[in-house]
């Protein structure tokens, strides 16, 4: 009996600690919020927009039904970031929910302006998830890039992830590399850009149900100062040069032209190791090892490439290609916009804290005026097809 009562009081005091979730909240009392474009409004307010999704046409179109939309975007201004949110709030009959976002877009007009003060919500709001990708808007505002849809994708937000992650990115790590770069002195932030452009080359696009929809599209990156404002642009090509010395890039594809032919390679393994040295007189010069591996896709020069002698050929013209290429990125880099958006500094840092330690507080004017050379090592190990090209079959034979 004394046994029974015991087990009994255990039982009625762990009750006390089974208070439930007292403050949850169901899903449909939520308004999934799955992209924030920030934007500087006219009269110099935030101004903060959302794609959320309609959970109701969502499930109708996994179910092959209906053509109603997947999403909805919303929009309001404040004197901050959390007042244009409650402003926000009194047009949604549901709480806000950002614990699902994906991508944040940033309006030129706001990414010049400087984000460093805008920032501080995103850290203090334990929902928010760092694991996100970060875009600026090239020539427009992250409001007008919510407003798209997309004819592959349910939610359009979902779309620009997947093109920066199909083409060797940052992918979902961009914004915390953002935030991790803007605290550091050997190293200076950069947000991959993004543009409004027509499906079809050359022709303007149409309304949303046309075979020529407007759709967005990678525009290389964005660099920005100590101070977190825009700076200015590099271009897609310049933005690979740049990933690939940062050790971020995946994959690439080189393409030689000139009379004699060009060709192509699908690079899939792809390092980088950068060696700083230093003189006597103590100025600093680093040396930029590139490494790839890949297959030739396309190769309409006259080579029969089962033979080594035209193999390795074909090799130095893609060293050389990219050698030139990645110098005169970093050269640009150096010349208008003076900020180490590659993390040289941060090698030093690594490698000689003690050498850092004297260099970190002027690093910004020591950068431009820094030598760095290329050097490219690339390996064929595939090329596709065997034997000659069948175009060039008959040239190749002369050989």
């Amino acid at each position: 009996m004394k046994k029974m009562s015991a087990i009994c009081m255990v039982l009625l005091i762990s009750f006390l600690f089974l208070s439930g979730c007292w403050d949850r909240k169901e899903l449909n009392d939520r308004a999934i919020w799955l992209s924030t474009g920030w934007d500087l409004a006219e009269d110099g307010e935030v101004e903060i927009s959302g794609q959320i999704i309609i959970p109701g046409n969502l499930q109708m179109q996994q179910g092959g039904g209906g053509t109603t939309p997947s999403f909805f975007t919303i929009s309001a201004k404040g004197k901050n970031v959390l007042d244009a949110q409650q402003n926000l709030q009194t047009k949604l009959p549901r709480e806000a929910f950002l614990g699902q976002r994906r991508v944040i877009f940033f309006g030129e007009k706001f990414a010049k302006h400087g984000v460093r003060k805008k920032m501080d919500v995103n850290q203090r709001t334990p929902e928010v998830s760092l694991r996100a990708d970060l875009f600026v808007v090239k020539g427009g505002t992250a409001k007008e890039i919510l407003t798209l849809s997309n004819p592959l994708e349910r939610i359009p937000a979902s779309a620009a992830l997947k093109e920066h992650r199909e083409n060797g990115g940052r992918g979902d790590t961009a914004y915390l590399n953002f935030l991790i770069a803007a605290n550091k002195k050997g190293f200076r932030p950069s947000i991959p850009t993004i543009e409004m452009s027509d499906s079809i080359e050359g022709k303007s696009g149409g309304q949303k149900d046309s075979p020529n929809q407007k759709l967005v599209r990678l525009a290389g990156v964005s660099v920005f100062d100590r101070n977190l404002k825009m700076l200015g642009y590099l271009n897609n090509e310049e933005n690979r040069d740049l990933l690939w010395i940062m050790g971020i890039l995946k994959k690439r594809t080189i393409t030689i032209s000139e009379k004699k032919g060009n060709a192509s390679i699908n690079l899939t393994k792809i390092k980088c190791n950068i060696k700083p040295n230093y003189s006597k007189v103590n100025q600093i010069r680093f040396i930029v090892n590139l490494e790839g591996e890949g297959q030739v896709l396309e190769s309409n020069y006259a080579y029969n490439l089962k033979e080594k002698k035209y193999n390795r050929l074909l090799e130095k013209k893609f060293e050389k290609e990219i050698q030139d290429q990645v110098e005169q990125t970093i050269k640009k880099v150096q010349r208008e916009y003076g900020m180490d958006i590659f993390g040289f500094g941060e090698v030093i840092h690594r490698k000689d804290p003690i050498k850092w330690k004297s260099l970190k507080n002027k690093w910004d004017q020591i950068f431009p005026t820094t030598n760095i050379s290329v050097e490219a090592n690339i390996k064929i190990k595939r090329i596709g097809s065997e034997g000659p090209s069948v175009i060039n079959k008959e040239s190749e034979s002369k050989r």
